[in-house]
């Protein structure tokens, strides 16, 4: 058997058995997966200040400086105002929702009276009622589960330090995985991850910014128009904008039915401030800061966001987009190499 014919059965068994002991551990990864994100983000930053002539050590711990500053800073204007809307949200809820049942058994009983065959009533009653039981085990599931979620997020804490340890040796793995490709396609694969660095950090960094100006001008917008959970709004604006298309449209119902609560004039304050912060990221901002950051055609986008909806969720329709940008990188190399599978000469070894 040749070498390079040991070097890929080696890699096939590491990758195998990465994969089962990934499974085993699968609860614990979170907070891995988190620091490595971290460490991919911040690294360009590291970079920088290396450049200006500041020790690697010393460039880790500015940005991890300035984060922790920024961060407790944002905590500390936020938090208190945040723990405040929520508490008021607690103490309206519960009359909210036996009014809200309320309406439900007036409206069963009122279309009982209507002169409906029987047949139907009896359908749409108990299609209601199957609706009402849903909902409140939902929400009795979620509160159940919700001092377990809140106890897994206290292993997150661990993040920004592991994040400083693939900092530290960033170039080292980043060497270190290359050595497992065989020499001649090396240059290859580092072409390959350039154009995905590129593409995931694009988007990464204008899908952000884009979510913080949106959250930022649907909170001022409530606000404004006398909401008073403009904070909690804000921040619902701004983690569901993360998702393209469909994101703003998820994160408008909880935002409207919050106004909904106050007044039905408050609800449609609140779905027309969305809809003009809408129109302004659709026309202007997403425009000027993203442009065709991922190079995916729309019905492509929306094929993803909803299969990945249908695979994982929230976090399938998060993570589609960039994911399938990714795969369009490694196919579009894939293609090229099976259609020119010759390299230039003079191309150098990105780690020898």
């Amino acid at each position: 058997m040749k070498k390079e014919n040991y070097r890929w059965l080696f890699i096939s068994l590491i990758i195998f058995f990465s994969i089962v002991l990934l499974i085993f551990v699968k609860p614990i990864l979170g907070p891995f997966l988190l620091a490595f994100a971290l460490a991919y983000l911040l690294s360009p930053i590291v970079v920088a200040l290396e450049k200006r002539e500041m020790s690697r050590r010393w460039a880790i711990a500015c940005v991890f400086i300035g984060i922790i500053l920024l961060l407790g800073t944002t905590l500390f204007l936020i938090l208190p105002k945040l723990y405040i809307e929520l508490s008021k949200l607690a103490l309206v809820l519960p009359n909210t929702m036996q009014e809200i049942d309320r309406y439900i058994q007036n409206f069963r009983a009122n279309f009982r009276s209507t002169g409906l065959p029987s047949q139907v009533a009896v359908v749409l009653d108990e299609h209601l009622g199957r609706g009402e039981v849903f909902l409140a085990e939902k929400l009795q599931n979620f509160l159940q589960r919700l001092p377990e979620t809140l106890a897994s997020l206290s292993l997150f804490i661990l993040s920004p330090v592991i994040a400083i340890y693939f900092l530290a040796d960033w170039e080292r793995l980043k060497k270190g995985c290359f050595r497992l490709v065989p020499q001649r396609y090396r240059l290859e694969w580092q072409r390959v991850l350039q154009d995905i660095n590129h593409v995931v950090r694009r988007f990464i960094r204008g899908d952000l910014i884009v979510a913080v100006i949106v959250g930022i001008l649907s909170g001022v917008g409530v606000m404004l128009i006398g909401m008073d959970y403009a904070l909690l709004i804000g921040l619902l604006c701004g983690v569901f904008d993360l998702i393209p298309y469909f994101g703003p449209v998820i994160g408008a119902v909880p935002s409207i039915m919050l106004g909904l609560i106050k007044s039905p004039l408050m609800g449609l304050k609140i779905a027309v401030v969305i809809f003009l912060v809408q129109q302004l990221e659709s026309n202007v901002i997403s425009p000027k800061l993203m442009g065709d950051s991922v190079g995916l055609h729309p019905l492509w986008i929306v094929f993803v966001l909803l299969a990945g909806g249908e695979l994982a969720g929230f976090w399938g329709m998060l993570f589609a987009v960039p994911l399938a940008a990714v795969l369009r990188v490694i196919l579009r190399h894939i293609y090229f190499r099976l259609v020119s599978p010759e390299l230039p000469s003079g191309d150098k070894d990105p780690v020898s």
